[in-house]
């Protein structure tokens, strides 16, 4: 495997171990919060978006990680 992929595959455990979290967490400690449930409601949707886009592969930081070169083959015209 390529550099490219390990951090590929890296963020996708990020992302699974971080859903696993907030699945936890909501499961455990939710009904225990005195704060509003909306602020928590909230604040697991924009966790679990960060976490599903996380397992999706991560494309924008996995450009902006390695960004490809102007002479590379995935910039060339196919013809």
């Amino acid at each position: 495997m390529n550099p490219k992929e390990l951090f590929g595959l890296f963020l996708r455990a990020v992302g699974v171990l971080g859903i696993i979290f907030i699945v936890r967490h909501a499961l455990l400690y939710g009904p225990a919060f005195t704060t509003c449930p909306v602020f928590l409601i909230i604040k697991w949707l924009i966790g679990a978006s960060v976490g599903l886009y996380l397992i999706r592969g991560a494309s924008g930081l996995v450009k902006f990680a390695f960004p490809e070169k102007p002479g590379s083959p995935a910039q060339q015209p196919k013809h």
